[in-house]
């Protein structure tokens, strides 16, 4: 019988937009308390009604009385529209947590191959950071897909981390750059920029994390070239019309909708 997920009640104490649609939101629990968690897992944000919008934790595991997470503004999205046009500084919220297995299965002696899909980029960025504190000194690879340029909310970070750790590489992948955008960097799926550069897979672990869609179609690729069923680690998440992104659940889990 599972045991019963801790109820927090947080004010909300930053919200800053990262890009056109994703807003960082920053959460403050009562003065003595905190919350444990591991750099992968999640929490439910918990709606008037009951229903449940689901967000990662974006730092390395530890005891925090303070959480930021990334919201992406999905059309329609209940939770999602009230982050963007009506919330503020000192609303309250309840979440659950922490959820989810999505964490880094350590010790290993395999290199590390992270996927991220827009705003799947919260979980990795929180494995990441997590595997430079460990001081994991194998190499450790990001790829990052979003549609256009202006998706790379924090571009910036990956780039910094390349310079500061020499095992880290880090590729950005867009899959419908315009002119707008000047890119010349890779183009595409990114899971298909992955097998491009590493057709075979064998020795390898892989940490993916974003859209059911991308999820599921990454995965079996990713078997079928090579890649150890045991060492592919995946999240996914389902956004829905009408509904706020659902966050990063569990692979065994899909799909796990957030609500009508």
């Amino acid at each position: 019988r599972e045991s019963a997920v801790p109820v927090y009640e947080a004010k909300v104490t930053r919200l800053e937009r990262l890009a056109p649609d994703v807003m960082l939101l920053e959460l403050a629990l009562p003065a003595g308390q905190k919350i444990r968690y591991e750099a992968g897992q999640y929490l439910n944000i918990l709606l008037e009604d009951g229903a449940r919008r689901s967000y990662s934790f974006t730092a390395p595991s530890g005891e925090t009385d303070r959480i930021e997470l990334h919201v992406r503004r999905v059309p329609g999205g209940r939770f999602t529209t009230r982050v963007f046009e009506s919330m503020k500084v000192g609303d309250k919220l309840r979440f659950e947590g922490p959820l989810g297995e999505f964490i880094l299965h350590e010790p290993s002696d395999r290199p590390l191959i992270f996927v991220a899909g827009a705003t799947g980029f919260a979980p990795v960025k929180s494995l990441l950071e997590q595997a430079f504190r460990m001081g994991i000194k194998r190499p450790m690879y990001l790829y990052w897909g979003v549609r256009k340029r202006r998706d790379f909310y924090l571009f910036d970070l990956p780039q910094r981390w390349a310079e500061q750790h020499p095992n880290f590489h880090f590729v950005p992948v867009l899959s419908e750059p315009g002119p707008e955008d000047e890119w010349t960097g890779r183009t595409g799926l990114v899971h298909e920029a992955i097998l491009a550069d590493f057709p075979d897979l064998s020795g390898h672990s892989v940490y993916a994390c974003g859209s059911l869609n991308m999820v599921a179609a990454a995965v079996p690729d990713f078997i079928a070239h090579g890649l150890d069923e045991t060492q592919c680690f995946s999240d996914a998440f389902t956004p829905q019309g009408g509904a706020p992104a659902a966050a990063p659940a569990p692979a065994d889990a899909w799909p796990r909708a957030a609500g009508p």
